[in-house]
């Protein structure tokens, strides 16, 4: 059983806490601003299965690496 009065290893530096976040919230409601190249778009119909799931991100992968070619 632990004892009651163990010290913890606190973390001297705040950069590694992941719940601190990285951007202030200002950032998010102007935007982020980033470069961006569209690829493309597809129809896919909503899967209801794992299996649909599997096989709507198959046809996504073959028909990026046709568009690639």
């Amino acid at each position: 059983m632990p004892s009651k009065n163990k010290q913890y290893n606190l973390v001297q530096s705040d950069d590694l806490d992941t719940r601190i976040p990285l951007m202030p919230e200002e950032a998010f409601q102007h935007g982020i601003p980033f470069n961006c190249k569209f690829i493309g778009s597809m129809d896919i119909p909503r899967p209801t299965s794992r299996v649909e799931i599997v096989a709507a991100m198959r046809r996504v992968r073959v028909s990026r690496c046709v568009n690639l070619i």
